[in-house]
């Protein structure tokens, strides 16, 4: 039975959204008047998300010569951002990949999630964009409209994962045969709840065809993902329910003005990044089990 967007609007208003510490933690993060004493105090408002925030904050990811053993720490060293991201991964794992799927696994759809997310955090380097934390936080969050839509339309949603398997295409491409919501639109409705930035609004939505996006201030980021998305794809790491040889959107391409002798030293240099994040990539090292008994 078809649904209709008023329909979809409302059960994904009846999602998850980010509770008030990982609110107030992004509300700070956000001000650039606000200080470490002040984030420190909203973060330790939950001990669970301040002690996994405290190990995370050690991964060989950061490289950092010492270990971090004080929140205050962390937050001087890696940064305002750098927290805010740590606690909406933390977020984003709790509430949405602790159901499983017998035709779907959530742990290798999980690495390509934050794979994504360090490879648009890297690629912003190469393509001097200033924002890397933002490029992090919109690739890490793209695809999340995927599990959404597993909450609000479960049928289709398994159907989307054959369909895409059988046929050896995207999900997207699965999405229009099935001439079902898409998760684009899903995660733009989504994120809108969440009183998100457009930054990752427009990513969610736009990341898939980023020559659909209008909107001039996040071109840039949204060309990001699309490129970072497709590069963790073409490393074979993780997994997005697509089962298509990526190609990269070639105005995306061309206004990142990449090259391929760029793009070849992005790519090696993205493996090894990935290779020092697998104290992000494992679900068990975030998922808080104690909330569970």
């Amino acid at each position: 039975m078809a649904i209709s967007i008023r329909e979809l609007s409302k059960k994904i208003e009846e999602l998850p959204t980010p509770d008030f510490v990982v609110q107030r933690i992004i509300s700070i993060a956000s001000n650039p008047e606000s200080g470490t004493k002040e984030l420190n105090v909203a973060v330790l408002e939950s001990p669970t998300l301040s002690a996994k925030i405290l190990k995370m904050s050690n991964s060989a990811y950061y490289a950092i010569p010492r270990k971090i053993t004080k929140l205050t720490q962390a937050i001087n060293i890696l940064g305002f951002k750098t927290v805010r991201n740590l606690a909406m991964s933390i977020f984003t794992v709790n509430s949405y990949f602790k159901k499983e799927y017998d035709y779907f696994n959530t742990e290798k759809f999980w690495k390509h999630l934050m794979g994504t997310g360090i490879a648009a955090e890297l690629l912003s380097n190469y393509v001097n964009y200033p924002e890397k934390e933002e490029a992090f936080l919109s690739g890490m969050l793209h695809d999340l409209g995927k599990i959404a839509m597993a909450f609000v339309m479960p049928d289709i949603f398994e159907m989307v994962v054959k369909l895409s398997k059988h046929k050896k295409i995207s999900f997207s491409q699965a999405e229009e045969m099935l001439q079902s919501f898409s998760h684009q639109q899903i995660g733009k409705i989504l994120f809108e709840n969440w009183n998100m930035s457009d930054i990752i609004i427009d990513t969610a939505t736009f990341h898939d065809n980023p020559n659909e996006n209008r909107h001039e201030n996040t071109k840039t980021i949204v060309n990001i993902v699309h490129i970072a998305n497709i590069s963790v794809k073409t490393l074979f790491y993780g997994h997005s329910g697509s089962f298509e040889i990526p190609i990269p959107n070639e105005v995306a391409w061309n206004e990142l003005s990449l090259t391929p002798q760029k793009y070849k030293k992005y790519l090696d240099n993205l493996k090894e990044k990935i290779s020092e994040s697998q104290d992000f990539m494992n679900l068990n090292n975030i998922i808080d089990v104690e909330e569970e008994k």
